[in-house]
């Protein structure tokens, strides 16, 4: 502790003691007793400068104005400690001795201060030139020194920023706000949000705040009832979700040790726990504290909306104002491009308003206005059960699904009004639900509202090759609302937690659907959609789509044309509406290639091995027709009647005359290899042809690992009786230079590899055998599943685990040391984790894997050739 500096040391033991309390959960008010611990200092360094006598005496006093956060009593944990020293006229050259005194201890102590040396006509013109500047000055609270400096100050602000720069101050707020969105995102749709500056954070009230000051110059956050910017309960709302969010900020500062707004996955079990959430229900604590937050986030956001609303309608910026106009629903008025009830009288003449307001608004592009929105909340409780089942009713809410985008949200006014809720009550046990994993970004009740949006989007031709597929699909849907009603509800199951949301979802839906008057069709169509509502996605990702069975499979599930469609369109409407990791290209056409395959197989009534094989008639023709000048007839088909019906299906002809090549130069040697690049990317195919000699695929993987080779993705096809063939799609040497080289020795280890079974014996102790995943995520267990019902021909396994380097290597020579060929494999991903399918037969590629003793010893020798996964908290504990 530094002795020359007892006033810095003071603060830095009240704060401790003060950060000691608030973790200990004793009841004070953090910010406010932080921040008046800092005027504390700020007074008592002020009182004894010398060299702030020097310039008062001289004539050149001067006010300490706290800014920002800490001009609001609002002052954070590691947030910045904003300062205004504010001269008269003239700034004096001894300002530089103060401001060593007076903030270098600060600095010293690690506490994040900023500050600025103004006198009054400098800061009063930055204020109206620069939006950041203006609003940290809103906030401007007198410490100590001259406070005639102070008053003059504001006096001089408040008039010029009341008279010629009100209308572009006003400006700046609202468009500042559509940048934060922009920038930051809506937090109340992420699970990770950001708690300050994104949609929902603080900076909705400081928006809120400033507008007040500006517009009536009130002096405090509890003015704003007092000035009728807020209603009662909605300060006493305020008060809370600013209470919560400030303690949750505060604590996140602790953690990171630092000023950390974003409320990153890591932290968040951390936090639950600080907050002393208790597992009473089955839902992880984090998802409790999550959906909690969200929800008071929820509100930030409406007190935003509130802002906005009353910018554009009060201020008549933007576009003059207009008179109100009625609209075609009685009861409804259009003034200043806002929906209005005409008087809360005719609701209570006519509770259907409630919902035919959204229908409106949808119908005509035009929002509710925050009156509007108000009263909805507050009249919701008159949507009872005879409006629910009123067939008018029903009729208004079905339509008004399909007038739902993103661009323009009316499901989501229904939800923050709570209408959503009160027309389906089993909703509310999805609302601010949160997922806690990387791979949902949104919460549930948000999520689904997403999916019914990228529905409606189908009902446009896009640009791309794929929307127009979507549109043309969309477009054969006869029923659409069977489609929407399945979209809001297929994961209403995870109102409670476990697996087997979707048959539990089928179960709470089927009462929604008999309320809403669907007929016993339409309510089995809506079911099955919910109950299979990631039938495609997981079966074009998790089972060799280019397999006749897989098809087959798919269409005996599926059974009729129009539920596949449907199906189709809610596949890709879930996967677009859970976020950007659940769907990229490679999903996309996997799904599609999938519902193609299942298509034709359910709309001709033909079994996939005829359409196959008039397929594969055909391309046989065109080998043919690149061979002939090369290779006699005979020897050509002799060589396509050898290679696997799979291989001939999915592989392009101009392939399969590389491959004949390939095999033609293989004569005695083990293998040989064609390295080819992909025209649009890095990626390096790999085409390997050789003996089928036992393990050849793991000791293919093992060199790969060995020279630092990242395998992207692979195939593995036989040729015939004693040969096969194997595609490896991988990322080029990082040394791109030496290249060859690398691919030189690879191709060496290779053949010793295959000449010595122990010669991969050191590199598979270099895989690692611990595994650290993200600070605060709770590790998921490796995770071996084996099928043996999918196809007739072969055992399928799949590998639930984190990646790392080595891991097809080690997962293919565990499954090599038990005897077991592999045919296909199949490299997936679920964001953190991956999920690696391998369908395998007996080592000597005849016989599937039935013995139940057996697949017990596959089980656990696979999960044993993984690592062990740990937090990296424990796991730096270990170490």
């Amino acid at each position: 502790m530094n002795t020359e500096r007892p006033e810095a040391n003071i603060l830095i033991e009240k704060r401790a003691a003060l950060i000691k309390k608030f973790l200990a959960g004793e009841s004070i008010d953090f910010l406010k007793t932080l921040t008046s611990f800092l005027d504390e200092y700020f007074y008592t360094v002020f009182e004894k400068s010398i060299s702030a006598r020097k310039m008062v005496v001289s004539g050149n006093p001067f006010a300490i104005i706290a800014l920002g956060g800490y001009g609001r009593k609002e002052q954070c944990l590691h947030s910045d400690i904003d300062l205004l020293i504010l001269f008269d006229k003239s700034v004096p050259p001894e300002v530089e001795a103060f401001v060593q005194e007076i903030l270098y201890p600060l600095w010293d102590a690690r506490f994040e201060v900023g500050y600025a040396v103004r006198n009054i006509d400098e800061c009063i013109a930055m204020s109206v030139e620069r939006f950041d500047i203006l609003t940290t000055v809103l906030d401007a609270r007198f410490i100590c020194g001259a406070s005639l400096v102070y008053s003059s100050f504001m006096e001089n602000f408040r008039s010029q920023l009341s008279g010629k720069h009100l209308k572009n101050t006003l400006n700046y707020l609202f468009e500042h706000g559509e940048k934060r969105l922009e920038n930051f995102g809506d937090s109340t749709y992420l699970v990770a949000p950001d708690l300050k500056s994104g949609f929902g954070g603080l900076r909705d009230y400081h928006t809120l705040l400033w507008y007040a000051k500006i517009k009536s110059n009130i002096k405090s956050r509890r003015d704003l009832e007092y000035y009728g910017f807020l209603s009662h309960f909605e300060y006493a709302s305020l008060e809370d979700s600013l209470a919560y969010i400030w303690d949750i900020r505060n604590r996140l500062h602790h953690i990171t040790k630092r000023k950390c707004d974003t409320l990153h996955f890591e932290y968040q079990t951390e936090m639950a726990s600080l907050l002393g959430y208790e597992n009473k229900t089955p839902q992880p604590d984090v998802e409790l504290f999550l959906g909690e937050l969200h929800g008071k986030m929820e509100f930030l956001k409406q007190l935003n909306q509130i802002t906005f609303e009353d910018i554009l309608s009060n201020c008549k910026i933007k576009k003059k104002s207009t008179p109100a106009r009625p609209t075609k629903t009685e009861g409804l008025i259009i003034k200043n491009r806002r929906l209005y009830f005409a008087n809360t009288v005719i609701i209570l003449q006519k509770p259907d308003l409630l919902l035919r307001i959204f229908l409106e608004s949808g119908q005509t592009k035009t929002p509710l206005s925050v009156e509007a929105m108000r009263v909805v909340s507050e009249f919701c409780h008159m949507v009872d059960g005879k409006i629910k089942t009123d067939p008018r009713c029903i009729k208004i809410f079905k339509q008004t699904l399909g007038l739902s985008y993103w661009e323009f949200n009316v499901l989501n006014g229904m939800l923050s009004t709570g209408i959503l809720e009160k027309f389906i009550p089993e909703f509310s046990a999805i609302v601010n639900k949160i997922q806690y994993n990387h791979y949902h970004l949104f919460p549930v009740d948000k999520h689904s509202i997403r999916c019914v949006q990228v529905i409606n989007s189908f009902k446009e031709f896009g640009t791309s090759r794929m929307n127009t597929l979507y549109a043309g699909v969309f477009k054969e849907v006869r029923n659409k609302n069977v489609l929407l009603v399945a979209a809001l509800l297929h994961d209403i199951g995870k109102s409670d937690p476990g697996k087997e949301h979707s048959k539990r979802g089928v179960r709470i839906a089927g009462p929604i659907l008999d309320r809403l008057g669907f007929n016993p069709s339409e309510k089995e169509d809506v079911l099955f959609l919910i109950q299979h509502h990631l039938l495609l996605a997981k079966t074009a990702t998790r089972r060799d789509i280019f397999d006749e069975e897989t098809a087959v499979s798919t269409a005996n599930t599926i059974g009729k044309i129009r539920l596949l469609r449907m199906l189709f369109l809610l596949t890709v409407a879930d996967s677009k509406a859970t976020g950007p990791k659940a769907w990229n290209d490679w999903t996309e056409n996997l799904i599609k290639d999938l519902f193609l395959k299942t298509m034709g197989i359910i709309k001709t009534g033909e079994l996939a091995s005829k359409k196959a094989q008039r397929l594969i008639d055909k391309k046989k023709t065109q080998v043919l027709a690149l061979l002939r000048e090369r290779w006699r007839e005979d020897e050509v088909n002799k060589q396509l009647d050898s290679m696997s019906r799979r291989y001939l299906l999915y592989v392009p002809p101009q392939n399969v005359v590389d491959h004949i090549n390939l095999y033609r130069n293989l004569k005695d040697r083990d293998f040989i290899w064609q390295i080819t690049r992909e025209s649009d990317s890095e990626i390096r195919t790999v085409s390997i042809c050789g003996r089928d000699k036992p393990g050849f695929y793991s000791k293919i993987a093992g060199i790969f690992f060995l020279n630092h080779i990242d395998i992207v993705a692979s195939q593995a096809y036989s040729l015939g009786d004693s040969h096969i063939l194997d595609i490896f799609k991988v990322m080029p040497p990082k040394d791109l230079i030496f290249e060859r080289e690398k691919w030189e020795k690879a191709e060496k280890d290779l053949t010793l590899a295959l000449e010595d079974d122990h010669f991969l014996d050191n590199a598979l102790g270099k895989v690692t055998d611990t595994l650290a995943v993200s600070p605060g995520t709770a590790p998921q267990t490796n995770q071996v599943r084996i099928d043996n019902e999918t196809s007739s021909f072969f055992t399928i396994i799949e590998v639930l685990t984190y990646d790392f380097p080595g891991l097809l290597f080690s997962v293919t020579n565990a499954l090599y040391r038990n005897g077991l060929n592999v045919n296909v494999a199949m490299v997936g991903g679920k964001v953190d984790q991956v999920i690696d399918i391998f369908y395998v037969k007996d080592i000597d590629g005849e016989h599937k894997i039935e013995a139940e003793e057996k697949l017990e010893q596959i089980k656990a020798s696979i999960l044993n050739s993984l690592p062990q996964i740990y937090s990296k908290e424990i796991l730096n504990e270990k170490n």
